[in-house]
């Protein structure tokens, strides 16, 4: 007996020990990945929960921030799947506050990935998809490519549920041939739903049948299952075979049930009840009816009671949005302040020499336009003097003081001879016609019957003047 004692109580001192023992690095790392993995795929959330509270504690013992970062994002998607949105927000909150001095992009990039999911719980899709781009593009900077397609990929699947209950159709389709790349059930579940809406059937049972594939090829949660047990249970309302449907969906609740899975249960729920109105069951039908109605009511409050969690955050966010631009902008006032004075300093400075130089300029210009006039005035009198003396050279000095008159009227007509040239010339001077005929001693008929071809020439209108057309075409006016 005294041995029996003994050994017994050697055993609960070594269990004692183990417990007592600090975990690893290894092992948290361990257990946060390969045991959440097989938690996840049992569908055992309140398990994972338990867990990763433990470690929570493990991983502050020793100091391991990623470890306990890790934790608070396990611990926020279970209970997001089990319907406690508001503790999920709670500990995405906490994983967030840790990660602004912890710098890991896979972390940063699960932590948007999973506000995006609880507001697509929430039906925020639009805020939900906001979080989803974040997520996909610091997932680009994992390094480890395995885990950096599988989280652009869960973000490009969860953006594909988002965008098909906003009917945005042309989005869905493109992140469902993304998503093909890496399938998971629901997708092809979806797809067939969207048949299944329109009516064909035949199309709804392959996808169906691909989704059911997957169970056999790959590593898919006991969630995923029940989710295609009830794919077949509305694929087989749809072929009007009510009691294989109810097989289906009876199968379908138990998994959904016993690991918590409220909105999938309401899903069941109203296809059990459409497939025993078919049967012509009326209590049955009425049954889950019932429980679809207090299920979806309860959902209804509990989501109504955590609204404004993410309304609060989004609050606190525009908050610290406008201090950072109000800091930004207070800075931009600093710096134009200092810098107008520092204008204002340099510009006293050198005042007295800038003022000296500018009315130095002015004198020059105004000694410069004086002397530019003068000669206007000159070359204008001698062209005056030139066409009265009908000198032979004033055609030539003329486009010397008017180099532009030439090619403006050439632009108007090419064919314009020297002597039609000239005669506008005579005209962009001033003279009537009684002075042209006089100083190019022609009659005054022949002189209008030029201006008249000229007119013609020029394509003018007869309401136009041809003086002041000249001098404001020649001029630019």
């Amino acid at each position: 007996m005294n041995c029996k004692m003994i050994l017994l109580l050697i055993c609960l001192l070594s269990v004692s020990l183990v417990k007592a023992q600090n975990y690893t690095i290894f092992q948290i790392d361990s257990i946060q990945v390969d045991g959440y993995s097989r938690l996840i795929r049992l569908g055992s959330y309140r398990q994972i929960i338990l867990q990763e509270l433990d470690l929570i504690k493990r991983a502050k013992e020793i100091h391991y921030d990623k470890g306990e970062i890790t934790a608070y994002l396990n611990l926020a998607i279970a209970l997001r799947i089990t319907n406690d949105s508001k503790n999920s927000f709670r500990f995405l909150e906490i994983a967030e506050k840790k990660l602004q001095n912890f710098e890991d992009d896979e972390l940063n990039s699960r932590l948007a990935f999973f506000y995006g999911t609880n507001y697509h719980s929430l039906g925020l899709y639009r805020q939900a998809i906001q979080s989803f781009d974040t997520s996909i593009k610091v997932a680009h900077k994992i390094k480890d490519q395995k885990i950096r397609e599988k989280r652009i990929y869960d973000n490009y699947d969860w953006k594909l549920s988002s965008f098909s209950n906003l009917h945005m159709m042309d989005s869905v389709y493109v992140y469902e041939r993304k998503c093909m790349r890496f399938p998971k059930p629901m997708l092809f579940i979806t797809i067939a739903k969207r048949h299944l809406k329109n009516g064909n059937i035949d199309s709804a049972y392959y996808y169906v049948h691909k989704a059911n594939d997957l169970l056999l090829t790959k590593k898919v949660s006991i969630e995923g299952k029940a989710n295609v047990l009830r794919a077949f249970g509305e694929l087989s309302i749809a072929k009007k075979e009510y009691k294989q449907a109810v097989a289906y969906l009876d199968a379908s609740l138990e998994i959904t049930q016993k690991i918590g899975l409220k909105k999938r249960n309401l899903e069941s729920y109203k296809l059990m009840s459409d497939a025993y109105r078919h049967l012509d069951n009326t209590e049955k039908e009425n049954e889950y009816l019932l429980k679809y109605t207090q299920l979806k009511d309860s959902l209804t409050q509990e989501e109504r009671n955590i609204l404004d969690i993410p309304i609060s955050k989004f609050l606190d966010d525009q908050e610290e949005k406008d201090r950072k631009d109000r800091v930004v902008l207070y800075c931009i006032i600093i710096l134009i302040s200092v810098s107008i004075c520092i204008v204002i300093f340099v510009f006293y400075k050198k005042s007295s020499t800038i003022k000296t130089q500018a009315e130095a300029k002015l004198l020059l210009e105004k000694n410069q336009n004086e002397s530019l006039q003068q000669k206007i005035n000159e070359s204008f009198t001698e062209l005056l003097k030139m066409a009265k003396d009908n000198n032979p050279q004033f055609w030539t000095r003329f486009q010397e003081v008017y180099p532009d008159f030439l090619g403006k009227m050439l632009e108007v007509n090419t064919n314009l001879k020297i002597s039609e040239l000239t005669y506008c010339s005579y005209i962009y001077l001033g003279f009537s016609t009684k002075e042209i005929a006089e100083y190019t001693f022609k009659a005054v008929k022949t002189i209008e019957n030029n201006r008249y071809n000229l007119r013609k020439k020029l394509n003018l209108s007869p309401d136009q003047d041809l003086a002041i057309w000249m001098r404001s075409f020649i001029n630019g006016l």
